[in-house]
């Protein structure tokens, strides 16, 4: 769990350092983006933003998905998103020193800010793309773009990209199923 949520944050030099299963978990989720990022119906509801966020639109998508998952938790888990939120801390809290810093200030942040129940309203979707937008303003200040202007788009669309969703997550979940049992 605390590699999939360090993914984005480990770079490749800092790999070998990782623990085992902090190490499998950044590989399980770089594996699940690309099965995502190459998946007809995550392309699909890519297309239905794109010509407005262009290159943007993964990304959008991406946390747009996160949105879905939160606020529709109880399609896919008897588990409360609060109860899991609150196991889900406990588990990086345990396993937050075994990261580079980057990555601990990240998680560090993630868990003050409650991110996981976050993701279930608008306002922290919309709060996640402001986020996101300043990182890449700061990387790649000539491709900046402010993601939050999306929400409109988002809103309107938002039972087609459910649909969408609801239609990939299962794909992704035997997915992910697969590379663990590897």
């Amino acid at each position: 769990m605390t590699g999939g949520i360090a993914a984005d944050f480990v770079r490749h030099p800092d790999l070998a350092a990782l623990a085992p299963d902090v190490l499998r978990g950044v590989m399980l989720h770089r594996a699940v983006d690309g099965f995502t990022d190459r998946n007809p119906i995550t392309l699909r509801s890519i297309s239905r933003i794109s010509r407005e966020f262009g290159w943007f639109s993964g990304i959008v998508i991406d946390i747009y998905y996160d949105h879905i998952l939160a606020r529709d938790w109880r399609t896919y888990s008897a588990e409360s998103l609060r109860a899991f939120a609150t196991r889900s801390y406990a588990v990086l809290e345990d396993r937050h020193g075994a990261l580079p810093g980057h990555a601990r200030d990240f998680i560090r942040t993630f868990i003050d800010q409650d991110r996981l129940n976050l993701y279930a309203t608008r306002e922290g979707i919309q709060d996640t793309l402001a986020r996101v937008s300043r990182v890449i303003a700061e990387r790649i200040p000539n491709r900046a773009m402010w993601l939050p202007d999306a929400m409109p788009l988002l809103v309107a669309r938002d039972a087609d990209l459910a649909v969408d969703f609801h239609a990939f997550y299962p794909e992704l979940i035997a997915f992910a199923a697969e590379q663990k049992a590897r």
